[in-house]
């Protein structure tokens, strides 16, 4: 039996001293189901999603499936890049109101 771990990553701290964090949000049967969970999510646009599948009591490590956006779609590679410049201009905007 398979699980498929659909992990988190946000854009976190502020525009000066930004990281990337994780963590698993949900565990599926299968991918489609972990890919509903996405589409259903409500996340802003400096959050992306992982997909992992592991065989349940397996000591391997998770095997990556794709980087999913905000809707679902597959990424070709994490967006990090972009996040942290969308991330640092709502820092920006954010500061400015205050």
């Amino acid at each position: 039996m398979k699980a498929f771990l659909v992990v988190h990553h946000e854009i976190m701290g502020t525009q000066g001293d930004c990281r990337v964090d994780e963590m698993v949000f949900d565990i599926c049967s299968s991918l489609n189901k972990a890919l509903d969970f996405i589409r259903k999510s409500d996340v802003v646009r400096w959050w992306w999603w992982e997909v992992q599948v592991q065989d349940l009591d397996s000591r391997n490590w998770p095997e990556h499936l794709g980087y999913f956006g905000r809707r679902g779609g597959k990424f070709a590679k994490p967006p990090d890049d972009e996040c942290f410049k969308i991330f640092k201009q709502a820092d920006r905007a954010n500061s400015a109101t205050q």
